[in-house]
């Protein structure tokens, strides 16, 4: 049971009743928008309001208008196009959202995704010449190739042209391809860098005809740009915010037959949130790039086959039930590893490689490595000469910027700040271990080892209704720098306590003031060891309503839980 700060933001009074009465919300709500830094008028109302008069111009992106003449030129020519896409949600839901796009101008157009297993991550040549075999002349790639430089240079010499759309970090030498679009570029003036990888082709489809409304486009692509957008934990402000907040709406009366049926056989009815994405819609997806190809999900999004869709569906389901076996079997191999080689449990960065690990899945387990110790790790899977890993950061640590640091050590990698992919030598890892935790270890300052929980408010229990779960929900969606609020309440007695889920969670009716309250922790099962009925204890929590037929309560979502040192 890791020991976590507790921070609890400051606010303006003042400033906050302000907000509060000129905007008819809570001073609760009020409070959590001043804590986001949203306290001038003008963004706080566009904020609340999340308009797609707000949306850049896409042309602003760096080569855009490039490439959609590249396009147009091979509509009008009769060119092959090949959309090359990344096997995560991100890149499915891209070439998803492209090739209807390109169908509906008249293009021929094809689409490619390596296999996981033999292929790897990102562009290949083998690929490139069965590409060009296949009768394509113009490739798009969608949420990878930005790194792609020598496969770039290998397809102008097969006589294959090149546009990257992208969404990843830029390394110091560009591709040298036709257009190279992603707002992560140096040299690119667009105003938000932080879209995800459909949202990047979203701006291209938005620059292939701008004659076509906005709001036609939401209604054909806001749900599966939504579920992108959201997979990849992308920051859900700007454009982020109004392409999540078009996509939910539309959810629920999705016009995609195959979004339609994967939300029939996955979610029992519930109403579609960010969580519910997240952990329910995007890991059934995922589960088909994870263990095999990812065709079954692109597939899934373009049939306009109802029964096909089902069937889909049902398959991806059933690939997600095996990859969740797979993972806890991988997570406790890892762990078994630690206690076998003490030596990197006092590592800053956690290096874990096994010649037996499924590498679609190795992202997965590092993600739980890292929640579990508050360390970045790296988990390899070992084939031979050959080991492929990914790896996971906690905040203030530069994962891609590590790896850049070790690359005379690597055979290729790319990603982002917090998580990436890379490919090593087997013989190399061990020296791999030792470069990347002396060069943390060169930048401790940046590596917090505890980890915070912010805390927008500390309140009394009478504040806990549904009216103000309701009002705070205005705020949504909730995700990457818009967290879900959290709140903290102090001296609260614990009524009853119990585990549930064979231990994994933790269920507690709360008692102050003369209100009971309902709280869950997720994946806080240890905690029911450390405490018991009657004790007095400080929580910080999240809130949300649990509907159960048909009965609505409010539930406090635990985040942390810790003994009252003095009761008030």
């Amino acid at each position: 049971m890791l020991k976590k700060t507790w921070i609890l933001k400051e606010f303006d009074k003042n400033r906050v009743v302000e907000i509060s009465k000129t905007f008819k919300i809570s001073p609760l709500t009020a409070i959590i928008l001043y804590n986001r830094g949203i306290t001038e008028d003008g963004d706080i109302k566009t904020f609340l309001n999340a308009e797609l008069s707000t949306l850049h111009d896409p042309f602003l992106m760096k080569d855009m208008d490039k490439a959609a003449d590249r396009i147009h030129t091979a509509r009008k020519n009769g060119e092959k196009i090949t959309i090359y896409g990344d096997y995560d949600v991100d890149g499915i839901t891209s070439i998803a959202i492209l090739y209807k796009q390109l169908k509906k101008m008249g293009v021929e157009v094809d689409y490619y995704v390596p296999d996981r297993m033999v292929e790897g991550y990102g562009v290949n040549r083998e690929a490139l010449d069965k590409i060009k075999a296949d009768g394509t002349s113009l490739i798009i790639t969608v949420d990878t190739g930005i790194t792609a430089v020598e496969e770039a240079e290998y397809a102008k010499s097969i006589g294959l042209d090149f546009i990257i759309t992208d969404h990843h970090e830029c390394k110091e030498q560009m591709p040298d391809v036709y257009a190279a679009i992603d707002p992560k570029r140096k040299d690119c003036p667009y105003p938000f860098k932080s879209l995800a990888g459909v949202g990047v082709v979203f701006k291209l489809i938005q620059a292939l005809d701008g004659s076509v409304p906005l709001e036609t486009l939401m209604d054909e692509y806001a749900d599966l740009m939504c579920l992108g957008t959201v997979a990849d934990i992308s920051p859900l402000i700007d454009e982020n915010r109004v392409i999540v907040t078009e996509g939910l709406k539309r959810f629920n009366t999705t016009k995609n037959i195959g979004l339609k049926a994967l939300i029939d056989v996955s979610t029992n009815g519930k109403s579609i949130t960010t969580s519910t994405i997240g952990y329910t819609i995007a890991p059934r997806i995922n589960a088909s790039g994870r263990l095999g190809c990812a065709s079954t999900s692109v597939e899934l999004f373009l049939t306009d086959d109802a029964s096909k869709a089902n069937e889909l569906a049902n398959s991806l389901c059933h690939e997600n039930t095996l990859r969740q076996q797979t993972e806890q079997k991988m997570f406790k191999e890892a762990l078994e590893y630690m206690e076998q080689h003490p030596e990197i449990k006092d590592d800053d960065i956690i290096v874990i490689p096994h010649e037996n690990w499924h590498h679609g899945i190795v992202g997965i387990v590092s993600s739980k490595i890292t929640e579990k110790y508050y360390k970045p790790s790296i988990l390899f899977a070992v084939d031979g000469d050959s080991a492929k890993g990914s790896g996971r950061s906690v905040t203030g640590f530069n994962l891609f910027g590590a790896l850049e640091h070790c690359g005379d050590l690597l055979e290729k990698f790319g990603g982002h700040e917090l998580a990436a992919g890379l490919t090593i030598k087997s013989d190399n890892i061990e020296a791999f271990r030792k470069k990347i935790n002396t060069y943390a270890k060169g930048i401790s300052k940046e590596l917090n080892r505890i980890p915070k929980i912010s805390l927008d408010a500390q309140i009394k229990v009478t504040y806990i209704t549904i009216d103000t779960v309701n009002d705070i929900n205005k705020l949504q969606p909730f995700g990457v720098n818009n967290p879900t609020p959290a709140f903290s309440v102090r001296n609260i007695k614990i009524h009853r306590i119990s585990v549930m889920s064979e231990g994994k969670h933790l269920r507690m009716t709360l008692f102050k003031d003369g209100k009971y309250l309902d709280a869950v922790g997720f994946g806080m099962g240890e905690y029911y060891n450390s405490f018991q009925e009657g004790d007095f204890v400080d929580v910080a929590f999240a809130l949300d309503i649990n509907d159960y037929k048909g009965f609505q309560n409010v539930q406090l979502v635990l985040k942390d839980m810790r003994m009252t040192e003095q009761k008030n």
